[in-house]
C-alpha cells in the first residue's frame, strides 16, 4: 500500500472500528457505572444512572457482536435498535437516541470520514434533546451538544477521527465541570451531571478500544495503559470524579447467567448475600413467590445451587461470553443464543377483548396485589434503582388480548422507557406520567373497561391530580439540603423533590413528613409500610398520625417495597 492510500486509510472509520468502540464503552461503562450512580443530587440509594447507561450499552454489544456484514451503517442500525430495546431509565433512553442518531448519519455506509462522522455526531445531538420533552442545560444535553462541537472543530483543521474524538472528550469535560453551577440541583450537592460523565465515559471507551484488536478487548492484561486518562479532575464537596483510566478489560467470571426462581413461602432473604461472593454484575429482583437473577460467574453450577435451595428453578440461561471472540473468528458458539424473558407478572383473569389493557409497573409484593386488584392486567416488575428496559414493557404490551393499552410508569424515570413503546407496539399505547406509585394507584382507580382509551386518559389523568406522596428512606451521606442537615444513616422524609425531614428515629421522621404533607383540605391518608418494617410498628404510626388528624380517615396497607420504609398518600 502505498502512502497516499495509507493516509486515506488512516482517515477512514470501519465496521470493525466501530464494534470495537461499542464492545470497549460498554467495559468501560461495567467499569465506572458505580461511581456514576454516586452522582446523586439527593443522598438517597435511588442513584442508578451508571448502571442504566450500562445496562443500555449492554444490550448494544449484544447486537454489535453477531454482525458479520461489511457495512458501518448497517452494524450502527443494529446497536441503536438493540440499545432502544435495552434502554433503562431516561438515561439510557437518551444514550439509545444518540446511537439512533450516528446510526441515521451513517446509514448506506461501508466506512466514513472524519467529516461524515462528525457529521453524524450532529444528528447524534439532534436526536438526543428531540428525545426529552422539556430539554434542560446542564445535562448530558449539554456534554454531548459541546461533544459535537469539539469533534467538528478537529475535522475543520484536517484531523483524522482519533484526534477528533480526543477534542470531543476535551470539550465534553469542560461542560461537564461547568454543569455544577449551571442547575442550582447540582451545585447545591457538589456534584457533576452524572448522565454527562456517564457520556464521556462512553466516548473514552469508544477511543481507548479503537488502539486495541477484537481479541485484546476481551483478553486484555490486568494492567491499564498510563496516559490514557482524558480527565482526572475532582469535584468538589469531596467528591471524586470517575478518573478516565482505561478499565481494566479480563473476563474474570466468564459466565453470563440467568435464572428465575419461583418460591411458594415468597422468602428470598439472604439470597442477594450469598450469591454475591460468587462473581459480579449481580441483580435480583424480587417480587412476591418470584426472584430474577442476574450475575456474571466463574461457577455458573454455584448460581443454580444456591438459588436452588430458595425455590424452584426456571428459564435458566448460561451464556459464555468468550464465544464473542469465537464469533468474530467466524466461529459459531456451541451453544444457541438465548432471547431474555422479562419478568412481567400477569393477573389470573384477563378482561375480554376488544378494550384497552392497562400496565403497571410495580415493586413490593403488596402494591402487586392492589393494583392487580384495582384492575390492572399486567404488572411490570421495576422501580426506583430498578428500572424496566423498553423491552420489558413492549413485551407486556404485546401480550395483552387487548386492542389497546395504557402503561402506568409510577416513576419519574420510566417515562421516558414508557414512551418509546408508543412507537414500538403494534396497538394504541397511551403513557399516564404517573411518577409514584400513589398516583398510579389513583390513576388506576379512574379506569373503566368500558370507555374507549381516550376517554380513560383523560378521567385517569384527572384522578391522580390531587395525589401528595411522601416518602420515608435513608441517607447515604453526609449533607445539607436546604435547611436540613443530615448524617449518613439517617432517616429521611421526602416530598416530591424536596427533604422534608431527618433524623434518628423512624416514626418520628415519618411523623414529621405526615404533619408536612396533610392539610386539613385532605380527606385520607394511606400508609404502605415496606417488607423490612413489621406490621405491629407501622401500626404504632398509624395510629399516632390518626390522633393528630382526627377528621382524617388513615389506611394501612402492606406495599412490601424495598428502599423506602415508609409510602404515604395523601388525598
Amino acid at each position: 500500500m502505498g502512502s497516499e492510500a495509507r493516509i486515506q486509510q488512516e482517515y477512514l472509520l470501519s465496521v470493525n472500528d466501530f464494534k470495537k468502540m461499542i464492545l470497549g464503552a460498554s467495559y468501560f461503562f461495567e467499569k465506572e457505572k458505580d461511581k456514576i450512580d454516586a452522582l446523586n443530587v439527593f443522598p438517597v440509594p435511588d442513584g442508578d444512572t451508571g448502571t442504566n447507561m450500562s445496562m443500555t450499552l449492554g444490550a448494544a454489544v449484544k447486537g454489535s457482536i453477531s454482525y458479520k456484514g461489511n457495512s458501518i451503517g448497517e452494524l450502527s442500525e443494529i446497536v441503536a435498535s438493540h440499545a432502544l430495546m435495552g434502554a433503562r431509565g431516561n438515561s439510557g433512553v437518551i444514550l439509545s437516541q444518540i446511537l439512533r442518531g450516528i446510526a441515521h448519519g451513517l446509514q448506506k455506509k461501508d466506512s466514513i470520514s472524519p467529516g461524515e462522522f462528525s457529521k453524524a455526531f450532529q444528528y447524534a445531538v439532534v436526536y438526543a434533546y428531540k428525545a426529552v420533552s422539556t430539554p434542560v442545560e446542564g445535562t448530558i444535553l449539554t456534554v454531548a451538544r459541546e461533544m459535537a462541537r469539539g469533534i467538528r472543530n478537529a475535522v475543520r483543521q484536517g484531523e483524522n477521527v482519533h484526534k477528533s474524538m480526543e477534542e470531543a472528550l476535551k470539550s465534553g469535560k469542560a461542560a461537564l465541570e461547568k454543569t455544577t453551577d449551571m442547575l442550582p440541583a447540582l451545585k447545591e450537592a457538589g456534584v457533576v451531571d452524572a448522565g454527562g460523565l456517564g457520556l464521556l465515559v462512553f466516548l473514552e471507551g469508544c477511543l481507548y478500544a479503537m488502539k486495541q484488536s477484537l481479541s485484546d478487548l476481551l483478553y486484555k492484561s490486568e494492567k491499564s495503559p498510563a496516559g490514557e486518562s482524558a480527565a482526572t479532575d475532582s469535584i468538589s464537596n469531596g467528591q471524586t470524579m470517575a478518573h478516565f483510566t482505561p478499565a481494566t478489560i479480563d473476563l474474570t467470571y466468564p459466565y453470563c447467567t440467568e435464572v428465575i426462581v419461583r418460591s411458594e413461602s415468597g422468602n428470598f432473604t439472604g439470597l442477594e448475600d450469598e450469591l454475591s461472593a460468587y462473581g459480579d454484575s449481580l441483580v435480583v429482583a424480587a417480587d412476591k413467590n418470584v426472584a430474577k437473577i442476574h450475575i456474571h460467574t466463574a461457577s455458573p453450577g454455584l448460581i443454580l445451587q444456591t438459588a436452588l435451595n430458595y425455590g424452584s428453578l426456571h428459564n435458566i440461561k448460561i451464556e459464555n461470553m468468550e464465544d464473542q471472540i469465537e464469533e468474530q473468528q467466524g466461529e459459531a458458539p456451541t451453544a444457541a443464543s438465548a432471547v431474555e424473558t422479562p419478568l412481567i407478572l400477569p393477573k389470573a383473569g384477563r378482561k375480554e377483548q376488544g378494550e384497552t389493557g392497562v400496565i403497571s409497573v410495580s415493586f413490593g409484593e403488596g402494591f402487586r396485589e392492589i393494583f392487580l386488584s384495582l384492575g390492572a392486567d399486567e404488572i411490570v416488575f421495576g422501580g426506583q434503582t430498578m428500572n424496566p428496559k423498553v423491552e420489558d414493557l413492549l413485551s407486556a404490551v404485546q401480550n395483552l388480548p387487548h386492542e389497546a393499552a395504557i402503561i402506568l410508569p409510577n416513576n419519574k424515570n420510566i417515562i421516558m422507557v414508557a414512551e418509546q413503546v408508543k412507537t414500538l407496539a403494534d396497538k394504541p399505547v397511551e403513557v399516564i406520567e404517573t411518577k409514584s406509585l400513589p398516583e398510579g394507584l389513583a390513576a388506576l382507580l379512574s379506569y373503566n373497561l368500558h370507555q374507549p382509551i381516550d376517554e380513560n386518559v383523560r378521567t385517569m389523568k384527572e384522578g391522580m391530580d390531587g395525589v401528595k406522596t411522601g416518602l420515608v428512606t435513608y441517607a447515604t451521606r453526609d449533607t445539607t439540603v436546604g435547611k436540613v442537615e443530615i448524617k449518613a444513616g439517617q432517616y429521611l422524609g421526602l416530598c416530591e423533590d424536596d427533604i422534608i425531614s431527618a433524623g434518628e428515629g423512624l416514626n418520628q421522621v415519618a411523623l414529621e413528613l405526615a404533619d408536612e404533607i396533610i392539610s386539613g383540605d385532605n380527606d385520607i391518608a394511606t400508609i404502605f409500610y415496606g417488607h423490612d418494617i413489621a406490621r405491629s410498628e407501622a401500626s404504632l404510626l398509624a395510629n399516632a398520625v390518626a390522633e393528630k388528624n382526627p377528621d382524617l380517615e388513615v389506611e394501612l396497607q402492606y406495599g412490601g417495597q424495598p428502599i423506602y420504609y415508609y409510602i404515604f398518600s395523601v388525598e
